[in-house]
């Protein structure tokens, strides 16, 4: 499974590069990497920010990298570099930068619902309250399809043209959590494992 790993937001709430805050004996984006391999999703295609890049440096070997130089542009933006990254015809699914407490064990559990997907469904989305979580999975058919977005909510906009193709499922909390303010970052280590937390 190839994942759009989406990490080249700038930051603004936070007043820092919240990828970079420590999250135990790693920083945040580390350990959505780590947990993205846990599950089995070995194949990263991350698009990251030069500053973020240059901090995972030491995994060069084990990523591939896409630089977004206009990030302002909006997620969006990120997204149709990730597209570019990925083999043409096969799965993928999109993850976010900052959700350092969505566990391995949960993402594989998503993983495998989605590969027994009825031919009618092309999407699996962890769902709560019409919002939706991380990682979502795509058939390839959505490559193309994404390649209209813009900002920061054109790729959702698309996603809802095909409202009749997406699995809905139940997911833990740590799918919806994800953080853009020192209060959002301390309430994720407070509710990270006890590593995580007394690492800070």
């Amino acid at each position: 499974m190839n994942v759009i790993l989406l990490g080249a937001g700038l930051s603004k709430r936070m007043g820092r590069q919240k990828l970079l805050l420590s999250f135990g004996d790693k920083n945040v984006i580390e350990t959505v990497i780590e947990n993205l391999r846990g599950a089995g999703l070995t194949r990263i295609c991350a698009v990251l920010s030069r500053e973020v890049a240059s901090a995972l440096a030491s995994h060069a070997g084990t990523l591939e990298v896409g630089i977004n130089e206009e990030p302002e542009r909006g997620q969006s933006s990120s997204l149709a570099i990730g597209l570019e990254m990925l083999p043409e015809g096969e799965d993928f699914c999109i993850m976010l930068g900052d959700l350092p407490l969505a566990r391995a064990q949960d993402i594989a559990a998503l993983a495998k619902r989605f590969d027994g997907l009825p031919p009618e469904k092309s999407v699996l989305a962890p769902c709560r309250g019409g919002v939706f979580g991380h990682p979502m999975f795509y058939r390839s058919v959505w490559r193309e399809r994404f390649r209209g977005a813009s900002g920061d909510v054109g790729g959702k906009k698309i996603l809802m043209r095909y409202e009749a193709e997406i699995e809905h499922v139940n997911a833990p909390d740590s799918h919806f959590k994800d953080m853009d303010t020192p209060e959002e970052y301390e309430k994720r280590l407070k509710e990270a494992p006890p590593t995580a937390a007394a690492e800070k």
